[in-house]
């Protein structure tokens, strides 16, 4: 009877180590298919690149407290992996979240440093070589706002495709994203800053990765720091799906919300299909 026990224990501990292998390996798919520009296989335990380099992928400690390291300011991009940043699904085409169901976790938050700064580049030198302008939606018919992104992976190629969706909506959409995304206050880019309040954490927008659509800072959590938590948004769902169809997460699906922020982060819609 102990040797069946015994022998079952055996079994499922294999069984169990099988599935966390396959899982591990579909995650790392992700990341080789977003970015085939600079991954090319993932093996024993690490994303290897076209150049040869092997980055870990899991730092094998199962027990993270994910929720408070995203919010914890002293915790920096260095101590994340790239399996880390795919803790959280990313819910993308689903429904927009509400007061009433506002999202749980913060996916896309977790910008590994060994991933985001191979890629994009580590200094504020590397990064600004590789930006360019592309003319944004403006008032109106759409006319001429310039945001600077970066060139490495085709963001700027896709940004300039979710602004051609926009210059082509119906006359009745486009009024719902008037002083949202045409004709507001202002819209921004690339930035070389930190995460705001999180001295260790590169932005998005140092990358060049990221887009504020506005600057309306009661549609962003930290600007309601000491009150009760509520989740805020202006974003109607048709552009939240634009955004999504060209590679971008948004950060109104984060349970600290920025309603405004959209980035660019194809692996987190890949692990929300399954990376198949």
């Amino acid at each position: 009877m102990k040797r069946r026990a015994l022998l079952l224990a055996i079994l499922l501990c294999i069984s169990s180590a099988a599935h966390a292998d396959d899982e591990t390996l579909r995650k790392a798919s992700c990341y080789i298919r977003a970015y085939p520009d600079f991954f090319i296989a993932y093996k024993e335990g690490y994303l290897i690149t076209k150049d040869g380099r092997r980055i870990p992928f899991d730092s094998r400690i199962r027990s993270k407290d994910y929720d408070r390291m995203v919010v914890d300011r002293h915790v920096g991009d260095d101590r994340f992996n790239p399996e880390d940043a795919l803790y959280w699904n990313y819910r993308a085409r689903s429904e927009i979240p509400t007061v009433e169901k506002p999202p749980i976790g913060d996916p896309g938050r977790i910008r590994p440093a060994a991933i985001f700064g191979y890629m994009y580049g580590t200094t504020r030198a590397q990064r600004m070589k590789r930006m360019r302008p592309v003319h944004w939606v403006g008032p109106g018919a759409g006319g001429g706002n310039i945001i600077f992104v970066t060139t490495v992976n085709g963001v700027d190629k896709a940004l300039e495709e979710v602004a051609r969706e926009i210059r082509n909506l119906p006359e009745d959409k486009k009024k719902d994203l008037e002083g949202i995304v045409l004709d507001p206050d202002a819209c921004s880019g690339y930035c070389d800053r930190p995460v705001r309040c999180y001295p260790h954490r590169t932005s998005a927008h140092a990358y060049g990765i990221a887009v504020d659509v506005n600057e309306d800072m009661s549609f962003f959590v930290g600007s309601h720091r000491g009150e009760p938590y509520r989740y805020r948004n202006n974003m109607p769902q048709f552009l939240v799906d634009i955004f999504e169809r060209h590679g971008f997460i948004w950060g109104g699906r984060w349970h600290s919300y920025d309603i405004m922020h959209f980035e660019y982060r194809p692996e987190l819609l890949l692990n929300d299909n399954g990376c198949s």
